[in-house]
């Protein structure tokens, strides 16, 4: 044999090598993802069983079927599971337990352990539990995300929000990775307030800066306008730069939430010290910023005479193109500030003999003179077709309360009770 041969048969059998090496990982690799498929098959259909078994059978069936079954660990998950329910705690861990080592700790056992834990305070051994749950496919890290979620869920119960928020953290962790968008939004809602409730706490004890940070984390995962409200309280006496800005965040998230009397304080102090130091662009800054407050909150809320209503009655009509009777309220509407309203919401609770009905009126700026000051304007609103034939002796037996304000999420402001002429 040639030396050229040679040189051609040893290549030949190094590339032959390598192509039956690579056939034997890829295979090896089928092999394994084979294999890891029909496990994760039998745990879903033993996760289907234990749901059919919760459906359909009693706990003298369930510990029938277990007495044919007795390595059935499905079967004892749902008798534990029962149990729970029945709040026989001691027979429930039994069944789980069982579970556990019939299943070889598989991870439907080791989560419905965990969770057991979870809500009975046993938070070292959930978390345990947890962690030993193999693989990380979807389910299993929906798995963690729900047990560190039920661990949360018990600390916050108990008031420990600052070992809820660390639980809430690591469900938060793993449902970031899960494909139900709700649940992770719920998990990241409730990691967040466990921070704010925190804050509530140790204000109670008069520690600021601890309160302060939880707040400052709350906001960090999720913006929320309470806990926006609630540091711009606590800098109000602080920092009033820092408060003006946490309560026009609060503000512009939610107007109501904040009480317009201590924000208008807010500006008249900034604008006072800038106008102290010499500060001209903090004077321009807060001027423009005040300014825009109030217009702001002169379209949201309705204070005390903002709103006039006047000379309400009850007339009995004829329904146009009928016989029938009906009944409208009709009474006088008076804008009485020097702002346009673009729109006002009216809801009138009427007690006719002690029973109430509930009117709703909508009336929008373009087609009455809410836009124009000082101008009354007439308003009338039938009355429901329950009402019946109206026989009163006394007009104190009709009472009207009048309920209105600017905005549909604005809050109800009562603008005046009164006893309705017939």
């Amino acid at each position: 044999m040639t030396k050229k041969n040679k040189f051609k048969y040893i290549k030949e059998y190094l590339i032959t090598m390598l192509v039956c090496s690579l056939i034997v990982v890829a295979i090896s690799f089928c092999v394994e993802l084979e294999l890891l498929f029909r496990t994760e098959l039998k745990v879903n259909e033993q996760e289907l069983n234990t749901d059919n078994l919760s459906k359909f059978c009693t706990i003298e069936e369930l510990e029938k079927r277990l007495a044919q079954e007795p390595t059935n660990y499905a079967i004892n998950i749902r008798l534990a599971m029962i149990y729970e329910s029945l709040h026989k705690y001691a027979k429930a861990n039994e069944y789980y337990q069982n579970a556990l080592k019939l299943s070889g700790r598989s991870n439907y056992s080791l989560y419905s352990y965990a969770m057991f834990c979870a809500k009975r305070g046993l938070y070292g051994i959930s978390s345990a539990l947890a962690e030993e749950i193999k693989g990380t496919n979807l389910k299993t890290i929906q798995y963690r995300a729900k047990i560190y979620d039920a661990i949360g869920d018990s600390l916050y119960n108990a008031n420990d929000y600052s070992a809820a928020s660390k639980a809430y953290q690591v469900a938060y962790k793993y449902a970031k990775n899960m494909n139900d968008r709700d649940k992770y939004s719920d998990i990241k809602s409730k990691f967040a307030n466990s921070y704010a409730k925190s804050a509530d706490l140790h204000m109670e004890k008069a520690m600021i800066q601890e309160a302060i940070l939880d707040l400052e984390n709350s906001l960090r995962i999720k913006k929320n306008a309470l806990a926006s409200y609630k540091l711009a309280l606590i800098y109000k006496d602080i920092d009033k730069v820092k408060a003006q800005k946490h309560m026009q965040d609060a503000f512009r998230a939610n107007p109501f939430i904040v009480n317009p009397y201590i924000y208008n304080s807010l500006f008249e102090d900034l604008i006072e010290d800038a106008k102290l130091t010499g500060n001209q662009n903090a004077l321009n800054l807060y001027s423009v910023k005040y300014e825009i407050f109030k217009k702001q909150i002169t379209r949201s809320y309705v204070y005390k005479n903002d709103i006039l209503i006047d000379n309400s009655y009850i007339s009995h009509q004829k329904k146009m193109f009928s016989d029938d009777d009906k009944y409208v309220l009709i009474f006088d509407l008076k804008n009485n500030t020097k702002f346009t309203i673009d729109e006002l919401h009216i809801e009138i609770e009427l007690f006719i003999n002690s029973k109430r009905y509930v009117l709703n009126k909508k009336i929008i700026s373009y087609k009455n003179p809410l836009d124009a000051y000082d101008i009354m304007q007439k308003v009338t609103i039938e009355l429901p077709n329950d009402v019946g034939f109206i026989n009163v002796k006394d007009k104190n037996d009709i009472t009207a309360k009048y309920f209105v304000k600017k905005t549909k999420k604005a809050p109800w402001t009562m603008a005046k009770i009164e006893f309705l002429n017939f």
